[in-house]
């Protein structure tokens, strides 16, 4: 039997299609390496409000002062006083940031606690003094950080939640029993929505039903309630508060996540749970409770900007490389069958 014939370029042609074949595999190797480089350095550092509420106790966007302990990962704008604080003894999940985290340290931060090994990172200067008990130590931009790789995605999750339609109602005939009917929808999620005069007549906060992740949203711009409130820690990781445009808040044994991106907040007693807010002057604990529900899927892969990083796979542009390459070799065959 024959064997069949391999069909052999011309000289002429031969070189040039090397030459072409080359140039292409070249690019597309290049390529590849470019946008696996990229994708690396995009996720390195990059925060979304998921990992935000599952690292940290609170961000504040302006200024930080307390009396009182906080428990978890402190990131702040501008930290005026403190007394003490620790690497996170609560939920929080594994980060490469300090206990305490701000950009400008003052001089209002006099001998401050830093317990278990926390450690103190600030960007800018530090004119404040600090206790660093149990191994901690005190670094410049180890991480660097800005604090709209904070605020940034935190905002988008307030704008976000806001817009989702309330499927639960509250019960409140009796202020006593001042009732947040949970009527989760299929992904367990259950969400309100009321006004800070509506929730300042509450006089006893329960909560009734299986929702995994409740979100209760809050408009107006003043709140200062004077309710009895108690939960599980269960309740402390799967709420959410979005005070939407509340811009002063004066809270006393609060249960849940707090996002009220706008407030001044003050405290007279422990808050169980993750804080934002613009300022905080604390009366009370900070309780590490890191938020476990779900958050909406488009938030929790986001860029720095707070939108999604969309990067096209190594993968996927082998086979568009690979694809070109053929166009490439048909086009160079229809031009020397035309010549």
């Amino acid at each position: 039997m024959p064997r069949p014939v391999t069909p052999i370029l011309a000289a002429p042609f031969q070189t040039p299609l090397r030459a072409l074949v080359r140039k292409a595999a070249f690019w597309v190797a290049a390529s590849v390496v470019t946008v696996a480089a990229g994708t690396s350095s995009a996720q390195a550092g990059v925060l979304t409000a998921a990992d935000i509420m599952g690292q940290f106790n609170a961000v504040i966007s302006g200024s930080f002062t307390s009396n009182s302990d906080v428990e978890g990962r402190l990131v702040t704008n501008v930290m005026a006083g403190g007394a003490t604080f620790y690497l996170p003894r609560g939920t929080a999940a594994a980060s490469s940031y300090k206990a305490v985290n701000a950009i400008t340290i003052g001089s209002g931060v006099q001998s401050a606690n830093v317990n278990n090994g926390g450690g103190v990172n600030y960007v800018s200067s530090n004119a404040g003094t600090f206790n660093l008990n149990g191994g901690g130590g005190l670094t410049q931009n180890a991480p660097s950080f800005a604090m709209t790789s904070f605020t940034t995605p935190l905002n988008q999750l307030i704008v976000d939640l806001a817009a989702i339609q309330a499927n639960s109602t509250v019960n409140a005939t009796d202020p006593n029993n001042y009732t947040f009917v949970e009527k989760p929808d299929y992904t367990g999620r259950s969400v309100f929505s009321l006004t800070t005069a509506q929730l300042s007549n509450a006089r006893n906060i329960i909560f009734s039903g299986n929702a995994t992740t409740i979100i209760v949203n809050v408009t107006g711009t003043s709140f200062n309630p004077t309710a009895n409130f108690n939960a599980s820690t269960t309740l402390n990781q799967s709420i959410i508060w979005n005070f939407i445009d509340a811009t002063s808040i004066n809270l006393s044994g609060w249960h849940g996540a707090v996002l009220a991106k706008n407030a001044t907040l003050s405290n007279s007693s422990a808050m169980e749970g993750f804080l934002y807010a613009a300022n905080f002057n604390g009366r009370g604990e900070l309780h590490d409770f890191s938020f476990t529900g779900a958050l909406p899927t488009s938030l929790t892969t986001t860029g720095s900007n707070g939108t999604a990083a969309n990067v096209p796979e190594p993968g996927s542009l082998m086979l568009l490389g690979s694809g070109l390459i053929g166009v490439l070799l048909l086009k160079q065959c229809r031009d020397r069958a035309a010549g």
